[in-house]
């Protein structure tokens, strides 16, 4: 990714923000906060671009985000990808007709869903990451002792000041509850997506078998049909929550564009 991409990268100001409020939180003073988000900007930028922001997967698709080992998105994609590995298995270990062909279709067709469970993983990795730079707990403490030296102070000026640092905690509390919400999510949907994935794994192979004792490969291939619908309609979910992933993240970057060039302020 180049330098000018990484500019308009949302994640890239996300990133510095955060870093920045969580600074300031812990008591570093507000110029010296806002240094240290500079900073990550910078270096952010920097190496997204030395390093082109992931593995590029082809003209006009998205890069794959790096996937933390030993996270819960890690073990939802393994068994996935072990899933898929018994789709294609299950389609190959058929004679060759009409089932095979259809079977072999279905293994192909599981191999997109499996692309999109990769990038909600790389997601959930990435918002993982990002709200551990947003402490809730400390930052609850420091709004609390705000409050009470709010109430205890009378002084216009101070008060004024008292109140913006107190809006500007308050925000950032919100920033991380949202993010928790959006990792909650896209585990919910890996789970599923998952459990989803090898359910129709042993529905295929039951399907298979029975087509080669109890049913015509004509009944065989219809009951393929309705497999395939509910793969595309797997996919079709993962794809959904992927883009409203994308949407919300990219919000927080503050202009109201998301990162597919949605305007949320609709």
């Amino acid at each position: 990714m180049a330098l000018k991409d990484e500019a308009r990268d949302p994640w890239t100001y996300i990133l510095g923000a955060l870093v920045g409020g969580a600074a300031w939180a812990v008591g570093v003073p507000v110029l010296a906060a806002a240094g240290v988000g500079a900073a990550v900007l910078g270096v952010k930028a920097a190496i997204g671009s030395a390093l082109g922001g992931g593995r590029s997967t082809g003209v006009g698709e998205r890069p794959d985000l790096p996937v933390a080992p030993h996270s819960p998105e890690r073990h939802w994609l393994d068994r996935a990808e072990r899933a898929v590995a018994s789709f294609r298995d299950l389609a190959r270990s058929v004679p060759e007709g009409i089932v095979s062909e259809r079977g072999r279709s279905i293994g192909a067709q599981s191999d997109k869903t499996l692309e999109g469970l990769r990038r909600l993983a790389g997601q959930a990795t990435v918002t993982r990451t990002v709200a551990g730079h947003v402490n809730v707990d400390l930052l609850a403490n420091e709004g609390e002792r705000l409050r009470l030296t709010l109430n205890a102070t009378t002084d216009p000026d101070i008060r004024e000041e008292l109140e913006r640092s107190l809006e500007s905690v308050r925000e950032q509390m919100d920033i991380g509850a949202r993010l928790q919400q959006s990792m909650a999510t896209l585990l919910a949907r890996m789970e599923s997506g998952t459990l989803g994935l090898e359910h129709l794994v042993a529905q295929l192979a039951e399907i298979l078998a029975l087509s080669e004792t109890a049913t015509s490969p004509v009944e065989g291939a219809a009951q393929l049909e309705a497999l395939a619908d509910e793969l595309e309609g797997l996919r079709a979910g993962l794809a959904e929550t992927e883009q409203l992933s994308r949407r919300t993240l990219g919000a927080y970057a503050g202009d109201g564009v998301a990162s597919d060039g949605t305007d949320q302020r609709e």
